[in-house]
């Protein structure tokens, strides 16, 4: 099975997206995924929350799974190998996790199979002007909620979401049984926070 973490920062939050991608990049070494950084803008008048989805649509046919991961978030380097949630949920095409609460999903980290189906969603999430207009909150993530909620393409048959905490987690305190697989710095708005967490994981490893 041929899997790819997929990363986009561009120069605003690069500070800290670069550590956060030598700290990825160490965890796909370590389970031999292959890792894509993108820095290149597609999109002209979206907020680059939204570069992920045609950065997954250009390279979705390339592998059999990608895992997107948000550029101020990191996987453990301890935390297992990825590929036991993709094989419990083959049967899927999304792979998402719930946001805290577990009302909503948090696109910090979610997982796309190689399908028609994904492609067709994929271009749908990405493209849609009436999904778009008005202006969603919380970007892409805001219009994804919608079509959840909305079961849009027959979207909650052809995904499973995860807890909170099963995937992702925002803070030291909340981190479940050490089980979680990344540290998303979500919530934290001071930009040297995110800096200084993701630092400190970094010197560790080395």
């Amino acid at each position: 099975m041929k899997l790819c973490m997929v990363m986009f920062y561009d120069d605003n939050i690069k500070h800290y997206g670069e550590i956060n991608y030598k700290i990825n990049k160490k965890y796909c070494e370590k389970y031999n995924i292959d890792i894509i950084l993108s820095n290149e803008k597609k999109y002209n008048n979206r907020h680059s929350a939204w570069e992920r989805l045609p950065l997954l649509l250009a390279n979705i046919l390339n592998f059999d799974y990608l895992i997107w991961i948000d550029a101020d978030a990191f996987f453990y380097n301890d935390a297992n190998n990825i590929i036991d949630i993709i094989n419990k949920n083959r049967n899927v095409n999304f792979i998402f996790s719930k946001d805290i609460g577990n009302n909503n999903i948090n696109t910090g980290i979610f997982i796309v199979k190689n399908s028609q189906y994904s492609i067709d969603f994929l271009n749908k999430w990405a493209y849609d002007e009436d999904l778009y207009n008005p202006y969603p909150y919380w970007w892409d993530q805001g219009v994804l909620i919608n079509m959840y909620d909305n079961n849009i393409l027959n979207i909650q048959q052809n995904s499973v979401r995860y807890e909170y905490g099963d995937l992702q987690h925002f803070n030291d305190h909340d981190k479940i049984n050490n089980k979680s697989y990344i540290y998303h710095l979500a919530g934290h708005n001071n930009n040297i926070i995110r800096y200084t967490i993701s630092k400190e994981y970094l010197d560790k490893l080395k």
